[in-house]
């Protein structure tokens, strides 16, 4: 059986980050052989954040609907296929493509291929994680979103959300991608009709062309974060419910959270500094936002008086 100093199970941002940090002998595993083909995401982040942007965008539009709202809310889109392809490629670690995690026991990964030991061990596996599994927790509580690449008909440096009871508990986008645009839904139920909903509506604002490039979907957890640390094994991004559970944002966290694992391991942060730094930065905040979300899903059938309450636009607490 290998052993290893570190085995990362995921290979997205958080699992990129956290390789791309640690010393020793790490194992990369991830499920896809060809990675980075289905990424459900608008692709939006911050302006610090450390990729190249196709695009910068200034405002966001917030449709509902008894109204509009334009905020200031500054970013840029980026192509996270070519980032994250380029960081996996950048690796000076083993790297198992197209490998699938089963189970979990002690110190032990296990896979569809074969047996692997380490000293510490990473969960970057996204919402349906198998190691947040293996330390218990079980996520029920999740939007169910798809992402449509289209053509843009004109260009735009403004983000737009929208909401409608044709979007069952949730909300639709369309972010600016040079000339194209990331489309979809995100939702808790009736998923057809929202996507029939949201492509009629920018067809008939003159938004987007007829048709679509391509088309992904996933999950965007809404239970909140988990207790990130557990003896040697650590959740970051999705998979310890580092994402906004308002507005599904969870790029810079996974970001985040995977170089902080590393830091912990590298040794250059304690565990209690590790603990401290996620209570201050990541639990107060996500969990004001949980009760945001919470607030959205009680006063859903009065959806003006949802959105006023809980999303961004309104109030970014």
């Amino acid at each position: 059986m290998a052993i290893y100093d570190v085995i990362i199970i995921g290979g997205g941002i958080a699992g990129l980050a956290a390789a791309a940090s640690l010393k020793g002998k790490v194992l990369l595993i991830e499920r896809a052989k060809q990675p980075y083909k289905n990424i459900a995401c608008a692709e939006w982040v911050p302006r610090n954040f450390p990729a190249k942007p196709v695009q910068f965008t200034n405002e966001m539009l917030t449709i509902y609907p008894s109204g509009e709202v334009t905020s200031k809310f500054p970013g840029k889109i980026i192509d996270r296929e070519s980032f994250q392809t380029t960081l996996l490629n950048e690796l000076d670690c083993s790297i198992h493509l197209g490998e699938n995690v089963k189970g979990i026991e002690n110190d032990i990964v296990i896979t569809n291929k074969s047996k692997y030991q380490a000293n510490w061990i990473i969960g970057a596996d996204g919402p349906q994680s198998i190691l947040s599994k293996d330390l218990g927790f079980t996520r029920r509580n999740n939007l169910i979103a798809t992402n449509f690449r289209v053509k843009l008909k004109k260009p735009t440096e403004k983000t737009t959300v929208i909401f409608s009871p044709e979007i069952e508990m949730g909300y639709g986008w369309c972010f600016p991608k040079g000339d194209l645009a990331n489309i979809g839904v995100g939702v808790k139920r009736n998923i057809k009709k929202a996507i029939a909903f949201i492509f009629n509506y920018l067809r008939t604002q003159g938004t987007i062309s007829e048709g679509f490039i391509s088309q992904s979907a996933g999950l965007i957890p809404l239970d909140g974060l988990l207790n990130p640390i557990k003896g040697n094994k650590i959740l970051v991004g999705d998979a310890g419910g580092f994402i906004d559970p308002v507005t599904g944002a969870g790029i810079a966290y996974a970001w985040d959270t995977g170089k902080l694992a590393a830091s912990l391991i590298n040794g250059k942060i304690s565990r209690q500094e590790f603990s401290n730094n996620i209570n201050v930065s990541y639990l107060k905040f996500l969990n004001r936002r949980k009760e945001k979300r919470k607030i959205f899903e009680e006063e859903w059938s009065n959806i003006n008086k949802a959105v006023k309450k809980s999303w961004i636009a309104f109030s970014r607490e």
